[in-house]
């Protein structure tokens, strides 16, 4: 795992603003933002998706989130970012059909930023997941229970 520092982290941010500024003036009416490649290689600031990569692991150790959306790779039993990052392991859970005849699963995801979380994994409808972080973490052994 990439360990990104404070100061490498407020770089790529910066950067990120930068590229979004740019990035802006190729907004459809949709809300997609769609470049043009010919104009993708006039882009004045270089912003890779292992830099956008780099962001997502840094916000997911620092401050982590109530709720997230991720991959998961059931094969290595593993959470991960699109680009494949790894996010925790994954416990797998019942297997049941929504309304629509698709396929979803129970899922608890044991982070890398030491939080609990559970979710949905939409089986039948890719490799993507939403989860939430459980309303009660457990705690590293002989730390205080903050609801005692």
């Amino acid at each position: 795992m990439i360990k990104t520092t404070d100061i490498r982290y407020q770089q790529l941010k910066t950067l990120q603003a930068q590229y979004d500024a740019w990035a802006e003036q190729f907004r459809q009416k949709s809300g997609w933002v769609v470049i043009p490649a010919e104009q993708a290689a006039r882009c004045p600031v270089v912003f890779t998706n292992e830099d956008r990569t780099e962001i997502e692991l840094y916000e997911w150790q620092n401050d982590p989130p109530a709720d997230y959306f991720l991959y998961i790779n059931v094969k290595t039993r593993q959470a991960t970012t699109w680009t494949g990052a790894i996010l925790g392991s994954v416990g797998f859970g019942r297997v049941w059909r929504d309304n629509f005849g698709g396929t979803r699963q129970s899922i608890t995801v044991y982070g890398t930023n030491g939080r609990t979380y559970h979710g949905t994994y939409y089986k039948s409808s890719g490799d993507y997941a939403r989860i939430k972080a459980a309303k009660y973490q457990k705690l590293p052994p002989g730390t205080p229970d903050p609801r005692d």
